[in-house]
């Protein structure tokens, strides 16, 4: 009894395993593209909210023995009312709150240790989901020092609807293109078994005799094999042949004794002798006539930012989460240096290097901006170097650093994506990064040049 897996024809066995396979690999991909981009979306807020809460930071601090909260706030949701960003400051058992959280029921926020960033998300509160960045701090007053634990809340609300968005765009086109690819398979698998097919109707005119042996116009996978039939063809002809001609042989040898044999059988006496040599004759005729048969054959921002502002405050930022080290900061910024681009994008550059700096420095830091000038360009453009007498990096890991993920110390904290996000900004305004070793501090030096 023949099976039914012997009764599917092998074009629609590869067909339906490659098609399935082709299924499974998109789906995975997809998967994959889902999970990157809900990663890269939440580190995204992540630091977003850090860099809030840094900029909070900054803008808070103590006069007359008395805690002076921000005045000015880094995202203008911050002050209007319900606007979905909120800001908190945990003093004690006193919390301040940004205008934007007037009427709002926010959780409890618990304080942290100092220097120490907690992220929840997604926060689960009042049936909403919400985004929180907690960092405890302290401040210097006259009367002592004052721990504070700020905090920066988002609905994540407009990350989920995004998402959401993502994951059905994402399933259209992997549908679509499913769909294209699984065609395209299938117009392939026809023009590939075409010359199987060919070569099936030229079996068949060897059956009906149309045709006498296999022409050479098949694919170099075929030929071996038509080859061979070829050969097995000719084989057979020429034994079919060499036995036919055999055949011949054996009648006309045999003629003359059997004539003999019967023209004896007429003679009233019959000679026995003789009968008994033709019969041996025809023997040995027979024996030779079989040896004889028995051979076989042979594949354009135009508003500039200024450096120094947004330099002085991410140094004093840091300097305040680092107070403890008395680390000392050398500036040297060119008068009237701008960046031509979004604000965001130098204080990511500025913000990465510099907390690096900071994290890797033994107690100095070095800081140049130099302006650069192009024939033809009526703006100018930056070259940066953010130096520290650390440990410095060697040559042959600096390329390694650049990459995600990769840490300069698995012991440090941290997630190794810094340096690759400031290498995708420098590299957006067609700049780049390069890290050397500095002449006279000894440790890294990061260099970014980023032309007009």
């Amino acid at each position: 009894m023949v099976s039914v897996t012997q009764r599917v024809s092998l074009t629609k066995r590869v067909l339906v395993t490659s098609s399935l396979a082709l299924l499974i690999a998109l789906a995975l991909i997809g998967f994959v593209m889902d999970q990157a981009f809900k990663e890269k979306s939440l580190h995204l807020a992540k630091e977003r909210l850090e860099s809030y809460v840094i900029a909070i930071i900054s803008n808070t601090e103590v006069q007359q023995e008395s805690l002076v909260f921000p005045e000015y706030y880094p995202s203008p949701r911050m002050e209007q009312p319900g606007s979905g960003m909120y800001a908190q400051i945990l003093v004690g058992d006193q919390i301040w709150e940004s205008p934007s959280a007037l009427g709002q029921e926010l959780p409890d926020l618990l304080p942290v240790e100092v220097n120490v960033r907690a992220f929840d998300a997604p926060l689960e509160f009042n049936g909403e989901r919400l985004f929180r960045m907690r960092q405890g701090v302290t401040i210097e007053s006259e009367s002592g020092t004052l721990q504070l634990t700020i905090a920066v809340i988002e609905h994540a609300g407009r990350f989920y609807k995004e998402l959401a968005e993502f994951e059905e765009n994402l399933l259209t086109w992997l549908i679509a293109i499913s769909s294209v690819l699984v065609c395209i398979q299938w117009v392939i698998m026809y023009w590939a078994t075409k010359p199987l097919k060919r070569l099936v109707g030229d079996l068949q005119k060897l059956e009906k005799g149309d045709e006498l042996i296999f022409s050479e116009d098949y694919p170099s996978e075929l030929r071996g094999l038509t080859a061979s039939l070829n050969r097995l063809i000719e084989n057979e002809r020429s034994n079919l042949s060499r036995q036919r001609r055999t055949l011949g042989d054996l009648a006309h040898s045999l003629k003359t004794p059997l004539a003999v044999i019967h023209a004896e059988l007429e003679n009233p006496e019959i000679d026995k002798n003789l009968l008994q040599q033709q019969v041996m004759n025809m023997n040995e005729i027979v024996a030779y006539q079989l040896k004889r048969a028995a051979v076989a054959g042979h594949r354009t921002f135009v508003t500039g930012v200024p450096v120094i502002d947004v330099m002085d405050k991410i140094i004093n930022t840091l300097q305040k989460i680092h107070k403890n080290r008395n680390i000392k900061v050398k500036t040297q910024i060119a008068p009237g240096a701008e960046f031509y681009g979004e604000k965001g994008d130098l204080m990511e550059v500025l913000g990465n290097l510099l907390e690096n700096a900071f994290k890797w420095c033994d107690q100095h830091i070095d800081v140049l901006v130099k302006t650069l000038y192009m024939e033809g360009r009526r703006r100018t453009g930056l070259v940066i170097e953010i130096s520290d007498d650390g440990p410095g990096i060697l040559p042959h890991k600096r390329k390694e650093l650049l990459k995600r993920g990769v840490r300069g110390d698995e012991q440090v904290k941290g997630h190794g994506i810094g340096l690759s996000i400031v290498t995708d900004i420098v590299e957006s305004y067609q700049g780049e990064l390069k890290i050397k070793t500095h002449e006279q501090l000894k440790g890294a030096s990061f260099k970014v040049i980023l032309p007009p």
